[in-house]
């Protein structure tokens, strides 16, 4: 989506008319300063279009446009380095080549036209660096599961927590109680916990969530993903809660296997591809709260946010 702040666009588009060209010719035209810079761009920020600006499939204006990127929209930089002026962006999952002319650099990282907060940032970098080397599949696969999963935990307000490897969220008939590392959710009730702020009741079974955690953690023993999924929330090895927590049985051992990071976007995936991409559930979108107002209040927007998402997480991945 556009960023809030649109100006810049309507002096070009008063000149196109002047001179009796439409956006594409004077595009064309323009897209000729080799030394074209964006200043301070480094590989996955945010750029914002100036101008409608044309995406083509290389480096140059001999190459076939893919789409034009309306004046406002961002991307992200996947290349620095500029080739004759132009620079390898990812807009809403189209990589192309763009011409540097048209852009600006912007301050932090921007989902569906607002800014993250530093702790949101903080969090969709780590997704980018940890988990998607983590998960099943080839890139694609895992930067769309990552993508989808990290949107939730952001519009849920999961990812502007300080330690979201500890969260625990527990509905109860006073309402959202956030419980302690070792208790457990009565049964029947919500239970969303960790990065990917998945329901502990929505996987069934212990099993399942053993069986994910080996296929991911393939060198790992059960006791070692829990012990290092510990050690991230922080809780020393050897402390009780650590003990308690590799030591653990039921529905508690369950839920921290899905506040490993890897596991619990694997198993929340699913979910949020069933429930809000490929279906419309009502708690998907909504304005009941800053976060998801701004990432998710209707179907649509919550769809560009999740593309823009997985543009930064392709940005920042390895």
């Amino acid at each position: 989506m556009s960023v809030r702040d649109t100006g810049g666009w309507l002096p070009w588009l008063v000149a196109a008319v002047m001179t009796g060209c439409g956006p594409e010719m004077a595009a064309e035209e323009w897209e000729q300063n080799t030394q074209a810079i964006i200043s301070g761009a480094t590989r996955g920020a945010t750029v914002r279009a100036l101008e409608g600006v044309n995406l083509r499939s290389g480096a140059g204006t001999s190459y076939s446009v893919l789409l034009t990127v309306p004046a406002g929209q961002t991307a992200t930089v996947m290349d620095p380095v500029a080739s004759g002026g132009f620079y390898k962006v990812n807009y809403q999952g189209t990589v192309g080549w763009t011409h540097g002319d048209y852009w600006t650099g912007l301050q932090g990282l921007w989902v569906n036209g607002y800014a993250l907060t530093s702790t949101q940032e903080q969090w969709v970098k780590w997704i980018a660096t940890y988990s998607v080397p983590k998960l099943l599949g080839d890139r694609e696969t895992r930067l769309t599961v990552a993508s989808r999963v990290a949107w939730w935990s952001l519009k849920e307000g999961v990812l502007g927590l300080s330690n979201p490897f500890v969260y625990s969220n527990c509905n109860t008939a006073s309402g959202d109680t956030r419980i302690e590392p070792l208790a457990t959710c009565a049964p029947g009730w919500a239970w969303q916990v960790g990065l990917s702020g998945v329901q502990v009741p929505n996987i069934r079974t212990l099993a399942q969530a053993q069986s994910t955690s080996a296929s991911i953690h393939k060198s790992l023993t059960e006791a070692q993903v829990l012990g290092a999924t510990a050690n991230q929330a922080g809780f020393a090895t050897g402390t009780a809660t650590y003990n308690g927590i590799v030591n653990s049985t039921g529905d508690l051992r369950k839920s921290w296997l899905l506040r490993n990071h890897a596991v619990g976007i694997t198993l929340q995936e699913p979910f949020v591809t069933g429930d809000c991409i490929n279906g419309s559930i009502y708690w998907c979108y909504g304005t009941g709260w800053t976060e998801t107002a701004r990432y998710a209040p209707n179907r649509a927007e919550a769809l560009e946010s999740i593309r823009e998402l997985k543009a930064i997480l392709d940005g920042f991945a390895p």
